[in-house]
């Protein structure tokens, strides 16, 4: 069954390289047994050379993009009432003014210059939440609905959803098709209380819709990671080496920022997928995880050594080429935390350190640690976060993250603490 499944998967290396003006009418042939790796690994080369001769993005000191996320940003912006202007990714003195009105309202510290991870983070995810239903069940508009979300959070019934798709401010841009959910998810931990902000509108978890789902049936990390956000914002900014009073929060923050980089990586490859749409490829990252659950299953039983072991012979045994599978697993990486199908992510994250990026090996250490898709066992968790962390100290490439470069002492300071 796996060998015809990554057989197919050769198939759609071999259309996309030969013929892929016609990927889309073949497109239904691929469904329920190949996935999206020959087709993300043949748009990676093709477009490899072009993206390279593109002029450079520009970014400004908020860590805002001047395109696609910045476009984003202005979007939820304008959504809750901050009034960013039009909304063309260029991040100029109106979209600062609009995040310095977000950050009085929000009680962050105020400065457009400096818009911190974790303030758009809470913003992204408040305007993926409201435009999944939250608008509908509150009733609410603008600055009382983002208010709105922050109360339900605060007192653990806001069942919120991560993000499911791209915002695509502009009737150009082809939006990616929202992730239907599956069956009801398990709210998050409820973070510690804080007082509701004025404007705040109470709504029980009764009157709010079932927006998403473990894949994998188990506890949702995207409602984790909304809660992890919340304490962070309540606490004024993420962890640093200099204030960490609480190790295991400090790792539960690099894990949910680790998965937000993930999934953002994995939209840039996305929109070099050439012939799919990203229902078909969010349906072939589904079959993909089923396939690598049984090595899923075995993290919890097995060694470092062994997982990486088994997951080799089994890429080997497909007769595919690394690039493709990792490119594959990049694109399936994000889509399974999108739909927290922990199969999927974890899956995918094995695949690329059997594949030789073993700083992907990093988030298998976080769901040992958190028990989010696997068994915990931390024990087993300390092994991926010591080999991670031992590649990057020896020059592999850091894939979380890359510009703090602190970032691997902070993890091994919580570590060596949360032991």
């Amino acid at each position: 069954m796996i060998i015809r499944f990554l057989v197919a998967l050769g198939i759609t290396v071999s259309l996309a390289a030969t013929a892929p003006q016609n990927a889309r009418a073949d497109a239904g042939d691929f469904l329920g047994g190949a996935v999206v790796g020959g087709v993300v690994g043949y748009a990676i080369g093709k477009d490899q050379q072009k993206k390279k001769s593109r002029t450079t993005t520009r970014t400004y000191r908020s860590g805002i993009p001047s395109t696609s996320q910045g476009a984003q940003t202005q979007t939820a912006l304008n959504y809750f009432g901050y009034n960013a202007g039009r909304v063309d990714g260029q991040v100029g003195g109106g979209t600062r003014a609009a995040i310095e009105r977000y950050q009085v309202s929000m009680g962050y510290p105020v400065n457009g210059y400096d818009f911190q991870p974790y303030q758009r983070d809470f913003l992204m995810q408040a305007y993926y939440w409201a435009t999944s239903g939250g608008q509908a069940a509150t009733q609410l508009a603008g600055q009382p609905l983002l208010m709105a979300y922050r109360q339900q959070l605060h007192s653990g019934s806001a069942l919120a959803a991560a993000p499911q798709a791209p915002v695509a401010p502009v009737p150009q841009a082809q939006a990616t098709a929202a992730l239907q959910p599956q069956t009801t998810p398990t709210p998050a931990a409820t973070p510690e209380a804080a007082e509701p902000q004025a404007g705040a509108t109470e709504t029980t978890s009764a009157s709010l819709p079932s927006l998403f789902s473990g894949g994998t049936g188990g506890p949702s990390l995207a409602n984790r990671c909304s809660a992890v956000m919340l304490q962070t914002s309540t606490n004024g900014g993420y962890t640093t080496l200099s204030n960490m009073s609480d190790p295991d929060f400090a790792l539960s923050e690099q894990f949910c920022l680790a998965r937000s980089y993930a999934m953002g990586r994995g939209e840039d490859l996305m929109k070099d997928i050439q012939g799919l749409t990203p229902d078909q490829v969010a349906a072939q990252c589904d079959s993909y995880g089923d396939m690598l659950a049984p090595q899923v299953v075995a993290l919890s039983l097995s060694s470092k050594t062994d997982a990486e072991t088994q997951m080799r012979k089994l890429a080997l045994d497909s007769g595919l080429s690394p690039a493709d599978l990792a490119a594959t697993s990049k694109v399936c990486l994000a889509i399974g935390y999108r739909q927290d199908n922990m199969d999927a992510a974890i899956g995918s994250a094995l695949m690329l350190v059997a594949m030789g990026e073993p700083a992907y090996g990093e988030l298998i250490g976080h769901h040992l640690r958190e028990g989010f898709g696997v068994q915990e066992r931390r024990d087993l968790a300390m092994q991926w976060y010591d080999a991670s962390l031992t590649a990057l100290d020896t020059g592999s490439e850091a894939v979380f993250l890359p510009s703090q470069s602190d970032r691997p002492q902070l993890l091994r300071a919580a570590m060596v603490q949360a032991q």
